[in-house]
């Protein structure tokens, strides 16, 4: 019986990377110009303009809107309102949507306004205990006004909305126009602080996982990395204006979780290479350098499927949607470059070992010239 023989593949990551010459930690001081050069470029932006803030922590209005999409309203002749929207058709809600939002705007509504598709209950509408279809949306109120000029202009948009529905601005039919209440400042500022209790409370768990699992050294050469990612994706956040809501809270914790696990995945092989002994006499550059070539084709390819399915996501789906899935996609690449090009480089310079593996030559030998 004769051995089976397999074609060998012509391009190997591996092999490319482990006969590569580049030394991660040699070349670490060249990598930190770009994210300290995207970090300032952030502050001064967040010192000028700001973060482009959302309703959840600016406060403003809700109201749902009733698309009329069965015809249940009629005017007083019978007949029904000029047009129906059937929002499951993507036409029909674009124009849907384009109707309320030119509205808001002859209304003075400059701010972010939110469209959500929902479901109103036609009870209280037209009395038919059955749901229809709706747009749920959140708008910024106009800066300055307060209390009763909010209450005030927005039941002047609620008019307005009905006239331009051509729904007929009477008891039995106002309902179609729903208030949902305000969004208070004291509301969006409690929420602001708890994001950040939560934010500083998955750090500090971080820092005592890393801590327990290897060391000190590993432990804080992690959490710079974390605070790297966090800063160049705020930063970037600002630069391209990405709105700020809640969901962007969600997408940090997601990019914390996403790179310790890149970095976990290289101190986990360094600290198997400080046991083998291979590396006994050999400076810590060398045993990060070797440790990140090992799983640099781990890191390529996992990163390469996630950014890939996150891009897609940011790129066809609805602006709620690409404004949490964005900084996910800041994020991923962020994470990628600060666990391969900054975390080896922080760890070479900080670590000491035990006395049995203190380095005892100056330059390293061909041995371990990785």
């Amino acid at each position: 019986m004769t051995k089976k023989k397999y074609k060998k593949n012509k391009f190997s990551l591996d092999e490319v990377i482990s006969q590569s010459k580049f030394n991660y930690c040699k070349n670490f001081k060249w990598f930190l110009i770009a994210p300290i050069a995207i970090i300032l470029v952030g502050i001064i932006l967040f010192a000028t303009i700001g973060f482009n803030l959302g309703l959840d922590f600016t406060g403003g209005s809700v109201l749902t809107v009733y698309s009329n999409d069965g015809g249940q309203i009629l005017q007083e002749d019978g007949t029904t309102p000029v047009k129906q929207y059937d929002l499951t058709n993507n036409a029909d809600y674009n124009e849907f949507k384009s109707v309320i939002e030119s509205t808001l705007r002859e209304q003075g509504i400059t701010g972010n306004i939110v469209f959500q598709t929902t479901n109103l209950n036609l009870k209280d509408v037209v009395n038919e205990d059955t749901d229809g279809q709706a747009i749920l949306v959140k708008y910024q109120n106009i800066d300055g006004f307060e209390g009763t000029e909010i209450t005030n202009k927005n039941a002047e948009i609620k008019e307005a909305l009905l006239e331009k529905l051509d729904y007929d601005n009477q008891t039995e039919y106002e309902k179609a126009v729903v208030m949902g209440g305000v969004i208070t400042a004291t509301a969006s500022s409690e929420l602001l602080m708890k994001a950040f209790i939560a934010m500083l409370v998955a750090i500090v768990l971080i820092l005592v996982y890393i801590i327990i699992r290897f060391e000190i050294t590993s432990g804080m050469a992690a959490i710079l990395a974390l605070f790297h990612d966090l800063l160049v994706v705020s930063s970037l956040v600002i630069m391209f204006r990405i709105t700020i809501n809640s969901s962007f809270i969600a997408a940090l914790v997601t990019i914390l979780g996403y790179s310790i696990n890149n970095t976990i995945i290289i101190f986990d092989r360094i600290r198997e290479n400080i046991k083998t002994g291979k590396y006994e006499t050999a400076p810590n550059s060398v045993i990060a350098n070797a440790s990140v070539k090992e799983t640099m084709t781990r890191s390529v390819y996992t990163t390469l499927t996630t950014f890939i399915t996150i891009a897609l996501v940011a790129a066809l789906g609805v602006s709620d949607i690409r404004d949490f899935a964005l900084p996910i996609v800041f994020g991923i690449v962020t994470g990628f470059y600060s666990s391969v090009f900054l975390t080896p480089g922080l760890w070479a310079l900080a670590y000491r070992g035990s006395k049995k593996r203190k380095v005892k030559i100056k330059k390293p030998t061909e041995e371990y010239e990785v």
